[in-house]
């Protein structure tokens, strides 16, 4: 009963539903992202943060950006799969990696909201380049157009819990490859 419940609200509330899924999904990958590293004291606000950034923009995002893919380009043809694999990994990865920096350095009131982009973007990138075509193929191969972001939202909770741990890592300071860490340590 409970689940018809829950069908129905997804199917008449589709954007509402996958901002809340990927909003809950993303925060619970940070939150045993956290529990991995064995953190003494959970941060709640950078989960909170996660949830509102991914949440309020990456759901939307996401569903409207699928919705397109299979719009222009049906099936699940190998040569329409790899089509969409590649839009996914050059479209819409580059621009939510980078907004996942500079978004959550907007919500954690960071006076230079790029810096922390600059820093982390590639190594974040280049390992998106190895987790998210495996997880693309299966979901643009298998999964109904209607569970598309569902699913990315479960892929993410393991991806998550990769970019939490690239999030957490310290800046290098400005081109000479020593971390904020080192930094004080010297001091």
């Amino acid at each position: 009963m409970a689940f018809s419940h829950l069908r129905n609200f997804f199917g008449r509330h589709p954007v509402l539903s996958n901002m809340t899924t990927v909003g809950f999904l993303y925060a619970a990958g940070d939150v045993s992202q956290q529990t991995i590293v064995g953190a003494e004291k959970y941060n709640w606000p950078n989960t909170t943060n996660i949830a509102i950034l991914t949440g309020g923009v990456f759901g939307p995002v996401y569903y409207y950006w699928y919705r397109f893919l299979d719009k222009r380009l049906p099936g699940t043809v190998l040569k329409v799969v790899l089509k969409k694999m590649f839009l996914d990994q050059t479209v819409i990865s580059i621009p939510s990696t980078a907004f996942f920096f500079v978004g959550l350095s907007i919500l954690e009131g960071k006076k230079d909201i790029f810096r922390e982009a600059k820093d982390k973007f590639p190594k974040t990138y280049m390992t998106s380049c190895m987790y998210w075509p495996a997880a693309q193929f299966i979901n643009f191969t298998f999964c109904p157009s209607h569970l598309r972001v569902v699913y990315v939202a479960c892929a993410a909770f393991v991806w998550t819990n990769i970019l939490c741990y690239f999030k957490s890592a310290p800046l290098k300071n400005a081109g000479d490859g020593v971390s904020e860490k080192e930094i004080i340590s010297i001091k």
